[in-house]
């Protein structure tokens, strides 16, 4: 069975339109729960191909394209924390640099990946050409 052209538009725009929405909902949950702070560097790893074919690992790959793998020390209300897992820092940083992280204001020995608005804004932006050309075509 074949598909018109602006029907598979409609669709894709909704499909983009439901991620967006779980990507607002995402944002929602995660930014009243999480505090920034700045880490120090303690541990680094050089980003491997083997390092692509791990579920975490690649999620971090995606993030940052050129970078290494590091393990990091931060503070939270007078206690040193130190990272469980490598979270992905840029090529160019190296221990003892600082950079900064985010972590669960109620379990400070969590890190969360970094909020950002631009996954929304490119969903978001994204469905909305796919339903026009579903509407023009």
């Amino acid at each position: 069975m074949r598909y018109p052209v602006n029907q598979l538009c409609y669709l894709g725009g909704i499909l983009l339109f439901f991620l967006a929405l779980a990507e607002l909902i995402r944002l929602l949950a995660i930014l009243p729960r999480s505090r920034k702070t700045i880490a120090t560097i303690t541990r680094i790893r050089p980003l491997s191909p083997d390092d692509l074919h791990t579920k975490a690992s690649s999620a971090a790959h995606s993030a940052k394209k050129k970078g290494d793998m590091a393990f990091v020390t931060y503070r939270v209300d007078g206690r040193n924390y130190f990272s469980k897992t490598e979270i992905p820092v840029p090529a160019g940083k190296e221990v003892g640099s600082r950079i900064p992280v985010w972590y669960a204001r109620l379990f400070p020995d969590t890190l969360l990946p970094r909020p950002s608005c631009a996954k929304l804004l490119l969903l978001t932006l994204l469905s909305l050409l796919l339903f026009l050309a579903g509407f023009l075509l």
